[in-house]
């Protein structure tokens, strides 16, 4: 392209940028330049760059606030939330920090689920992370041999608490304590790690050995369904 093509076309652009659509709850005239960027070309008289990633972009304070998102320092982004709390897993002397809990982000009234996080929990069972989310949803977790357990219409407006308490004694994992539970357990009755018949999801208590203290916890809990 010559430079006078170049100018005719940047003139064209320009023209086309003061008629940009305005109206209701955003202006399409609305920019914002930046530093960042990278740039990934360069020839002649021109380089081409890019601004996407600026690192200003993401927490900058709110240019233009409306409905779902914010332009923020030239980015149309979703707003964050800071999700966190306490999952109790109930009936476990062991270390919560060494159980994965799958938490799962629903619509209202739904059971599929938009996002799924696995939640690292602190020795104390706490949890907390940041997620793109900015309304209500339901919040389900459910962790190996606990029962799942659904709250109902959470809010996360910027940030949001949900805490949890799991049930313990689902030891195949089908979110129900059955006798299928049972016959696993009595399997594995006695064993401990690098035994032949050791089976981490029968150690309910989390103490390293399958025992009676087991199948008490399993006993409580027979015949208990999980929520969707």
């Amino acid at each position: 392209m010559t430079r006078a093509a170049f100018i005719i076309a940047l003139t064209l652009c320009a023209i086309e940028y003061t008629l940009a659509q305005s109206g209701g709850d955003y202006d399409l005239s609305w920019s914002v330049l930046s530093g960042g960027g990278v740039t990934f070309s360069t020839g002649g008289d021109f380089a081409l760059a890019s601004t996407v990633g600026q690192p200003v972009a993401l927490g900058a304070s709110p240019l233009h606030a409306g409905g779902t998102f914010d332009l923020t320092d030239g980015f149309w982004h979703v707003r964050y939330s800071r999700l966190s709390g306490v999952v109790h897993l109930l009936d476990f002397a062991g270390n919560p920090a060494s159980v994965l809990v799958e938490l799962q982000v629903r619509p209202p009234g739904s059971q599929a689920p938009l996002y799924t996080y696995p939640l690292a929990l602190s020795a104390s069972g706490v949890y907390s992370l940041m997620v793109p989310l900015d309304g209500v949803y339901d919040l389900s977790a459910k962790a190996s041999h606990w029962l799942r357990q659904t709250l109902m219409g959470v809010p996360l407006v910027g940030s949001g608490v949900a805490n949890f308490s799991l049930t313990n004694g689902d030891v195949d994992g089908d979110n129900e304590v059955s006798l299928l539970d049972f016959g696993l357990l009595l399997a594995a009755f006695g064993a401990t790690p690098g035994d032949p018949g050791w089976n981490p999801e029968a150690d309910l208590d989390g103490d390293g050995e399958v025992t009676l203290v087991d199948f008490g916890v399993l006993l409580r809990a027979f015949g208990s369904t999980g929520e969707e």
